[in-house]
C-alpha cells in the first residue's frame, strides 16, 4: 500500500508540473493538425470529395486522417512528447532534487512514465474527437458532402487508433528510458529520429516484426474481417509492443536503483 501511495502522489506531481509545459500544449497541437489540414482539404476540394449516392463519407474521412498521420506524425510525436517530459527536469537541474526527496526513486521514474502514456492517450482521444468535430463543420458548410446524412461510422477508425495507441509502447519505453538517462535533449530525439526514418524504410521486410519502430505501419496493415474480433483489436505486433515496454520498463527501474544524478 505504501509503495501505491508512492506512485500515486509521484503522477499527482508530475500532472501538475505538466500544466506548465510545452508537452501539454503540443499534445492538444498534434491533435488538431491533421483535422485542421482535412478541413482546409474538405473545404476547398469538396467538389471531387463528393460521395457516391447511398455512400458513408465518414469512414474514408477518418480513416485517410489515421493513415497520414500514422508512418512519421505518430512516431515522431511520441519521441518528442517523451523527450520534453523528461527534459523539463535535466533543464532546470530539478532531476538531483527529485532524487534527494525521500520517496523510492521508481516511483519518480513510473511516474513520469505513467503520466507520459496519459499525455499520449488523451492525444489520441482529442484526435478522434476533432476527426468528428471537423466532419460536422465540413458537412454543415458543404451539405453535398454528405456528413450530416449519416450516423459515423467509426468502428473501423477506433480500431486503428486503438491498434495505433498500443502498437506505440514499445517506442515510448525506450525513448523514455534514453531520455531519462541522458540529460542532452539532442541525443535521445535524434536517436529516435533516425529509428523512426529507418522504420519507414524497413517496415516491409520480415525482420521489421523484430524493430519496435515498425510497429505502428504494421498495426495499421489491413486486418481479414473474418479474423477473431480480439485480433482485430489486438495484432500480433501490439502484443511484440506490449512485451518491449514490458522490458524497456523493467530495465529503466533497474537502471534507475544504480543512477548516481551529479
Amino acid at each position: 500500500m505504501k509503495a501505491l501511495y508512492y506512485l500515486q502522489m509521484s503522477i499527482k506531481n508530475e500532472i501538475l508540473k505538466l500544466k506548465n509545459t510545452f508537452a501539454f500544449w503540443l499534445s492538444i497541437i498534434s491533435a488538431l493538425f491533421i483535422p485542421a489540414i482535412f478541413f482546409l482539404y474538405y473545404f476547398l476540394k469538396y467538389k471531387s470529395l463528393i460521395p457516391a449516392s447511398g455512400v458513408n463519407p465518414w469512414e474514408k474521412f477518418m480513416v485517410d486522417q489515421i493513415m497520414s498521420a500514422a508512418p512519421f506524425l505518430i512516431p515522431f510525436f511520441i519521441i518528442l512528447i517523451t523527450s520534453l517530459i523528461v527534459q523539463v527536469e535535466h533543464k532546470s537541474s530539478a532531476m538531483k532534487h527529485l532524487f534527494s526527496l525521500p520517496v523510492p526513486k521508481w516511483s519518480i521514474y513510473f511516474g513520469k512514465l505513467f503520466v507520459s502514456i496519459g499525455l499520449i492517450l488523451l492525444t489520441y482521444m482529442l484526435f478522434f474527437l476533432a476527426m468528428l468535430m471537423v466532419g460536422g463543420i465540413v458537412g454543415l458548410i458543404h451539405e453535398e458532402l454528405n456528413f450530416l446524412s449519416y450516423f459515423p461510422n467509426y468502428q473501423k477508425p477506433l480500431q486503428l487508433l486503438f491498434r495505433s495507441f498500443i502498437a506505440v509502447l514499445g517506442i515510448l519505453g525506450l525513448q523514455f528510458l534514453l531520455s531519462f538517462r541522458i540529460k542532452n535533449f539532442i541525443i535521445p530525439l535524434g536517436i529516435g529520429m533516425v529509428l523512426v526514418i529507418t522504420g519507414l524504410i524497413v517496415y516491409k521486410a520480415k525482420e521489421s516484426l523484430y524493430f519496435p519502430y515498425t510497429y505502428n505501419m504494421l498495426s495499421l496493415l489491413p486486418i481479414r474481417n473474418e479474423e477473431a474480433s480480439i485480433v482485430l483489436w489486438f495484432p500480433k505486433v501490439s502484443i511484440l509492443s506490449v512485451f518491449y515496454f514490458l522490458i524497456f520498463s523493467i530495465l529503466g527501474f533497474l537502471s534507475i536503483k544504480r543512477m548516481n544524478i551529479k
